[in-house]
């Protein structure tokens, strides 16, 4: 069993219908070393929702500690080490597979087996249109490619459980509709999802987005009062320690846009957090 699946063993009951699908997506771009990343900001995805739960902490440790060995195993990848070369690659890839999609729906009849991997594709769309909630607020255009996605992924689900055998591509999305604005057709296919983009690239919007302010951290577990018996300092919670990072990264990525104000209110939450626990 690999470490994929054994985490995916363990996702927590709330969230195993929700997150089972992000688990596949994962799972199926840990296969070539060259999209590692893909895998990577999905299992960031699955943690950051698993937190929300506010329980869990082994669970969200043992994602953790994942993250942590993909990004030691693999120091030179730009699209880990870079947050918003990260969101440029899973933008790009998105935008890649709605065209292959869109392609797929033009055509008049398909076999049980095209609808299949038609559908496993809008579930992929649905999926990495979720992860990129990991940068900070997701794109309009981006939002509704995933509304679209999954809505077909289940109409075509329906389909094949009622035994059709073809459809025709008339029933889906328009190829206007699942492709993000200012995108053309032929851009759709310019980089490999696999490899960084090019500074020079073009995505459905030039500017990136970052949070001003993160979501209010939830209460801390039980062990947040506990005592560091070593150093006599409280010992920082996990999930403390987690959305410190995050907003550590999110500051790192806006100075990379030189983006300063942003960069000085993440680090000001960041402070607010650790306050507490440097006794």
């Amino acid at each position: 069993m690999s470490a994929l699946d054994t985490l995916a063993s363990q996702i927590p009951q709330e969230l195993r219908v929700k997150l089972m699908q992000h688990f596949g997506i994962a799972k199926e771009y840990e296969k070539n070393p060259e999209t590692i990343s893909i895998t990577y900001y999905c299992l960031m995805f699955i943690a950051n929702e698993a937190l929300k739960l506010q329980k869990e902490k082994q669970f969200v440790s043992n994602v953790l500690d994942y993250l942590e060995a993909t990004k030691r195993n693999n120091p030179n990848d730009e699209i880990i080490k870079s947050f918003s070369t990260g969101q440029a690659t899973i933008e790009e890839l998105i935008t890649v597979l709605v065209g292959e999609t869109n392609e797929a729906e033009n055509e008049e009849i398909k076999s049980p087996d095209q609808l299949r991997l038609l559908m496993r594709k809008h579930y992929t769309v649905g999926g990495l249109t979720d992860v990129l909630s990991v940068f900070g607020p997701v794109k309009e255009d981006f939002l509704t490619l995933g509304k679209i996605a999954k809505t077909r992924a289940v109409a075509i689900f329906r389909d094949l459980k009622a035994g059709g055998g073809s459809a025709s591509g008339g029933g889906g999305a328009s190829s206007s509709a699942m492709r993000p604005r200012n995108q053309s057709g032929a851009n759709a296919h310019a980089m490999p999802p696999s490899k960084p983009p090019a500074a020079s690239a073009q995505y459905p919007s030039a500017s990136a987005q970052y949070p001003a302010q993160m979501p209010q951290m939830p209460p801390s577990y039980g062990a947040a009062s506990a005592y560091n018996e070593n150093t006599g300092n409280k010992s920082v919670p996990f999930d403390v320690i987690s959305q410190a990072q995050k907003l550590c990264r999110y500051a790192n990525s806006a100075l990379e846009h030189e983006d300063v104000a942003t960069a000085i209110k993440n680090c000001e939450q960041v402070l607010q957090l650790l306050r507490p626990y440097n006794n």
